[in-house]
């Protein structure tokens, strides 16, 4: 990059490229520290609002740059920019606010029930039956509250299998390739509030299997081979808060009010199935849904009033699905909405108003959809939208209020990111060193030795001169213009 003979820069303005490419090397070393101490400091505004590009440092009339949040330190006086650095917003929040956790007082770690397979461990009144080989239900004492068989070897459920066991809370059954469960199979639980049939090979649930099951608020039946549901199959969970059937082969969900028995259903998951449309009534009597996960199914559609009850509603997943176009009103029914999802769908086209009637929402993924019509205007009613996910970076210069956008960028588009690599940073600064010290061994030997242009040699002094000069910004055209 430097000049080591006169047969290297025969011209004045082949000297004048080398040292372009020079300047250009100092400009990236020394302007972009700069720019970035500059950003660091509060910026105090009017606090009816902030302006593009800025949010504000909570209840403070402070506004910076949404580069400084999360960013590791404590810009705002009050902390607030390191506040929500997580989009955690979605399930586990809500799931605090929902269902409060009562954490039991300490109990005695001696066992309290009688009677138990030696090859279980018994602690207070509960009963881990995990890997023993069991392959049927095994006969423990009827004061038992908890009871795992997870693991082992149990092919059916008979009727009346667990009907001595009238302080069951908690039954764990994951894990056996259970393939038939009796009518009759839970009857006297009237107790039980959790209940785990995962990872078994449950294909049917007939009508009614759970009808004794009133206080039940946990259902967990995933990785079943269930291809279909009714309404009546959930018929005596008066009590349910959560039902997860994640990979269960299911088809299709009944026509109409599936909440019909599970009045008090708050958290709804059914990701990873084949459900290919969902009717009108479907969620009609879901009144108190909260969460509901329809990711990676086969949707291609929805009815403009599929969530005209879930005015509850917090987290909405429609990803990975098959759905082309949205209804305009669609979420017009969602005033409480704080999560949805909708990457990975092929839709080809958003309206301008869509996500009008979303006041409330914090994070909104949009992955992998491409959006040609994209405006400011899509995104500005949703005040509250903190996190916000894009398939291409460009499209984050449409969502300026909100203070994180992904990708940040296509990982070629900024000095940031081609120096973000610990190499490349040293290996820039190694070439800067170089340059330097060439350039000054340009001047010394051109200084020294006879040069038979005197006026090449000089302007050749000058330019290296100059290059060394332009660390510091400000004086550097003035010398560079007097020098020559």
């Amino acid at each position: 990059m430097y000049v080591w003979h006169d047969a290297t820069m025969r011209s004045p303005q082949s000297a004048v490229s080398v040292f372009t490419l020079d300047l250009c090397l100092i400009w990236i070393l020394f302007t972009i520290p700069i720019t970035t101490t500059k950003a660091a400091g509060p910026e105090r505004r009017p606090s009816e609002g902030c302006p593009l590009g800025h949010f504000p440092c909570g209840n403070m009339s402070i506004c910076l740059p949404q580069v400084l949040h999360c960013n590791g330190q404590n810009d705002c006086p009050n902390g607030a920019d390191e506040d929500n650095c997580g989009d955690n917003s979605g399930w586990a929040d809500l799931f605090d606010q929902i269902y409060k956790r009562v954490y039991p007082q300490e109990l005695s770690t001696e066992c309290q029930v009688e009677q138990y397979p030696d090859r279980c461990q018994c602690l207070n009144n509960e009963i881990h039956c995990v890997h023993a080989g069991l392959r049927s239900i095994p006969q423990v004492s009827a004061n038992v509250t908890f009871l795992s068989l997870r693991s082992n070897e149990i092919r059916m459920l008979p009727d009346k299998a667990f009907i001595k066991y009238i302080k069951l809370q908690r039954l764990f059954l994951q894990d056996n390739c259970i393939g038939t469960v009796s009518i009759h199979a839970f009857s006297g639980l009237y107790k039980l509030q959790k209940l785990s049939l995962s990872q078994n090979c449950i294909s049917l649930l007939s009508p009614g299997v759970f009808s004794d099951l009133r206080k039940l608020k946990w259902l967990i039946l995933d990785d079943n081979p269930i291809t279909t549901i009714t309404v009546n199959t959930f018929t005596g969970l008066s009590s349910l808060f959560y039902l997860s059937m994640v990979n269960t082969s299911l088809e299709q969900l009944p026509a109409s009010r599936l909440c019909t028995h599970m009045p008090l259903l708050s958290w709804l998951d059914f990701e990873g199935n084949r459900i290919k449309s969902l009717g009108l009534s479907t969620l009609l009597a879901c009144e108190h849904l909260t969460v509901l996960s329809l990711r990676a199914n086969l949707i291609k559609s929805l009815p403009e009033n599929t969530f005209q009850s879930l005015h509850m509603m917090g987290d909405l997943d429609l990803s990975s699905n098959l759905i082309k176009e949205l209804p305009i009103s669609i979420f017009k029914d969602l005033p409480s909405l704080q999560i949805l999802n909708l990457s990975q769908n092929p839709l080809d086209h958003i309206h301008p108003d869509q996500f009008n009637h979303l006041i409330q929402l914090q994070s909104l993924g949009l992955e992998g959809v491409e959006i040609p019509n994209i405006q400011t205007r899509m995104f500005r009613p949703m005040n509250n939208l903190s996190y916000i996910y894009f398939k291409k970076f460009q499209y984050c210069s449409y969502t300026p209020h909100v203070r994180k956008c992904k990708p940040n960028s296509d990982g070629l588009s900024s000095f940031e990111d081609l120096l973000a690599n610990v190499v490349l940073r040293v290996s820039v600064w190694v070439m800067a060193f170089i340059t330097c010290f060439g350039n000054l061994f340009v001047i010394g030997m051109r200084t020294v030795l006879r040069a038979e242009n005197n006026l090449h040699a000089l302007c050749i002094k000058v330019l290296c001169c100059e290059y060394q000069r332009c660390r510091l910004p400000d004086g550097c055209l003035s010398v560079f213009c007097g020098g020559l």
